[in-house]
């Protein structure tokens, strides 16, 4: 009997001797023995989606029916169904019978949704407008970027001027247009008024646009507000009306007075020719009102301009040609597109017209660029002004689109095209290369996706996280271990791990000794940390900056020095970036772990070593160095 009470003896021990880590927990010593203490891995399963469901429902609140309702809708944990507090209810139906200071670490999927910079910059573009360029240029001005007013000079002027309270780290679409040669002196075109019924929505609605008139003087039709391939347009046809049409779409009035040499255009496409049914007609004597439309005098200028007649099916875009309005000079005219449609006669006149780019403009003197192409940029607001985010943001040109055989791209054609798109505009991608790429899914619309090169391939990224966390079942039930978490990475956003300490060097330690910075501004050595290279440097000649440093000490000395400076670098980042930390959550301590500390050793034999560090909030702002891990097994305890 004696050697059974013993090996019982032996396997409780062994069950203790393997949970220090679980002793956080208050009021363990004076709970009974534990029988059944777990430690396990789980993978959550589709099927534990009803488990969490049934229990929040059975809680009967609105607030976590709510959640019940995001969970089976999604299918997987969120903001919105934070596993942190749902997954205990798992682990209480499935370890029903586990006792205090089991820990199982569960590997879940999260939907992180969109990162802010992909949604700051799926939004509308900002359209560089003449007003724009006449503030870059002058009163003299072209409607385009040169070499000598470049876009990198001119467009942070414009959004400076234009973007009202812009947010650090804010982005912004831009569209201009550039010319690779300077302006010359030349006859150039001054806009009286143009119309592309691109800001008109609504395909299948009667055009309304102020100022002008859109009436079917014998019927009830009009003309349309149309949209085909993203682009907007006017149509009309008395097709299948079964009635007679007189339609007038009128342009608002067309002041000529000062005018040297006024011209008027439009682009067309006619499509299931019967008959000639639109003629152009302008008049200098009718008042604006509808009622009055007849009794004005009314000059058909159709034969100024060329308008097809099909064989069959529809043409493409071009223009209908110019008409010279010299001879109404001083004078304020309007002119209208009539359209005399017959479905009741034989044969029918039914022909279908769409009306696009209509405008007015004046011909004079200036100054002109032979060539200008449209072109698409990115720009982010940093360190209080704009910049050219054309390092990280790849927008999507006309070019690629002509390419593509797209006019622009909707989002369900976008992973159709972009992997092929960036494997050529990339072709030397390393692994885990990330791109965000911008496109154009209408006139006025841009959506954004990151892209990731892995196993080569290019994939947009999910936004779908693979996390494991570890779960404690302590006196108060299940409860998720709030270890943090931090990797630190090379860049130099303000967030980034390297570039924080960076930036508190340069406002504190750099103020007194400003060679503590580099010239680049993204190293320091105070505690070295350098976030180009997304590293630590240990190196005598960049230590020594330091007057602090031991530079004539032993190599032990100088490394004990470093391996300080690095913990107080811990513990600074976890402040900064953890303020309110407390020393413990729902009775347990706060710990965390930092990553991706990178740095040579010269005490080691390894010439890079990775580190991970754990720290113990202990107090407000307080944290204590607890151990450090090296990537090659080494662990180093605090002493």
């Amino acid at each position: 009997m004696n050697k059974y009470i013993l090996l019982l003896v032996i396997i409780l021990t062994g069950i203790f001797s393997s949970c220090d880590y679980n002793d956080r927990f208050d009021g363990f010593d004076e709970l009974s023995r534990p029988k059944n203490v777990l430690q396990e891995n789980y993978t959550f399963a589709a099927e534990d989606i009803a488990t969490i469901v049934k229990a929040l429902n059975a809680n009967k609140n609105a607030k976590d029916s709510a959640t019940a309702k995001i969970l089976n809708a999604d299918k997987m944990f969120s903001e919105a169904a934070d596993a942190k507090l749902l997954m205990p209810y798992l682990l209480a139906a499935r370890y029903y019978s586990a006792d205090v200071k089991s820990s199982v670490k569960v590997t879940y999927d999260f939907k992180e949704g969109r990162n802010k910079v992909v949604t700051n910059l799926s939004t509308a573009p900002y359209v560089v407008t003449e007003s724009d360029y006449k503030l870059i240029w002058g009163d003299n001005f072209v409607t385009a970027f040169t070499p000598s007013k470049s876009p990198e000079k001119s467009i942070p002027v414009i959004l400076t001027k234009n973007v009202a309270s812009p947010k650090e780290g804010m982005f912004k679409n831009v569209e201009y247009y550039y010319s690779a040669e300077e302006p010359v002196t030349t006859i150039v075109e001054s806009k009286i008024f143009e119309e592309d019924f691109d800001s008109h929505a609504g395909s299948g609605v009667l055009v309304a646009i102020d100022g002008w008139i859109n009436k079917d003087l014998k019927g009830s039709i009009g003309w349309q507000n149309r949209t085909y391939s993203n682009n907007n347009y006017a149509q009309v046809s008395s097709y299948n009306t079964k009635a007679i049409n007189d339609v007038r779409l009128i342009t608002k009035v067309i002041d000529l007075t000062g005018m040297n040499s006024p011209k008027f255009t439009f682009d067309i496409v006619v499509g299931n020719f019967t008959a000639s049914c639109l003629s152009i007609e302008v008049s200098d004597n009718f008042d604006g009102k509808e009622s009055n439309i007849t009794a004005a005098t009314w000059k058909d200028v159709t034969s100024s301009f060329t308008i097809p007649q099909p064989a069959s099916g529809y043409t493409t875009w071009a223009s209908a040609g110019t008409l010279d309005l010299k001879a109404y000079k001083g004078k304020k005219v309007h002119i209208s597109f009539k359209y005399s449609g017959d479905d009741t006669s034989t044969p029918k006149k039914t022909t279908t017209y769409q009306l696009d780019n209509v405008r007015a403009f004046d011909e004079i003197m200036g100054i002109d660029v032979k060539n200008k192409e449209l072109q698409y940029t990115a720009y982010k607001y940093r360190n209080a002004k704009w910049q050219s985010a054309a390092d990280s943001v790849v927008s999507l040109q006309p070019a690629d689109y002509d390419a593509m055989g797209l006019k622009f791209l909707t989002t369900a054609q976008a992973p159709n095209f972009l992997p092929a798109f960036l494997r050529l505009k990339f072709p030397f991608a390393q692994e885990g290369f990330t791109k965000t790429v911008v496109y154009k899914t209408s006139a006025t619309a841009c959506y954004a996706d990151e892209y990731i090169f892995s196993k080569g391939t290019w994939s947009a990224n999910t936004f779908v996280l693979t996390i494991t966390d570890q779960f404690l079942l302590s006196n108060q039930g299940w409860v998720f271990d709030p270890t943090l978490h931090f990797l630190l990475k090379k860049g130099k956003e303000p967030t980034d791990g390297y570039m924080m300490v960076v930036n508190y060097v340069a406002a504190h330690q750099a103020i007194a000794n400003p060679a503590l910075v580099s010239s680049y501004g993204d190293s320091e050595f105070y505690y070295g940390f350098n976030a180009n290279y997304g590293n630590i440097t240990y190196r005598d000649k960049d230590r020594s900056i330091d007057p602090a440093y031991p530079a004539s000490g032993t190599i032990q000395e100088k490394v004990a020095f470093m391996d300080q400076r690095t913990i107080e670098a811990m513990q600074l980042i976890l402040t900064l970036k953890y303020p309110d930390a407390q020393p413990q959550v729902n009775g347990i301590d706060q710990m965390a772990e930092v990553t991706g500390l990178i740095y040579s050793n010269p005490s080691s034999n390894n010439s890079n070593e990775n580190w991970t560090y754990t720290l113990q909030c202990v107090g407000n702002k307080e944290w204590k160095y607890i151990q450090r891990v090296s990537e090659y097994g080494t662990i180093e305890k605090a002493e």
